[in-house]
């Protein structure tokens, strides 16, 4: 497997350096563009997550992404220092009396485009970790 990685300060403006380092992972691992662009959607959305509930956009907490892969998966693991959460405990945002709530829906994304999801709650954080697979 092979292994990048990059810390980023909670900063929204740090996000595109995150991009970088998925085109650059891309380049060699050929993740199809509809495939990309899902894992892209995902990765966003939880590293806004991590930026925004996680450290609270406080810049002097960072973000860790690091990213292994071979020629059949890629696997992506994203941790911030906030406090973390249940994950049980968020609102289905498909639901009608939750179509409003701003908390959950992220998340529900994010596991939508990945084959794998998972989180976890670490001694520094939130760990999320999404899987992507070549079909």
């Amino acid at each position: 497997m092979k292994k990048k990685a990059i810390e980023i300060s909670s900063s929204r403006s740090e996000i595109k350096k995150v991009e970088e380092l998925f085109l650059d992972v891309n380049e060699e691992f050929k993740l199809p563009d509809e495939d990309y662009r899902r894992l892209m959607i995902a990765v966003t959305e939880i590293l806004m997550n991590a930026i925004v509930h996680g450290n609270k956009e406080n810049y002097t907490k960072k973000v860790l992404i690091s990213v292994e892969y071979n020629n059949e998966k890629m696997k992506v693991v994203i941790n911030d220092e906030g406090k973390g959460f249940e994950i049980e405990s968020l609102p289905d945002p498909t639901l009608k009396e939750n179509l409003m709530e701003v908390h959950g829906r992220g998340i529900f994304i994010a596991k939508s485009m990945v084959d794998e999801f998972e989180y976890r709650l670490s001694d520094n954080g939130s760990e999320f970790i999404l899987v992507v697979k070549k079909k």
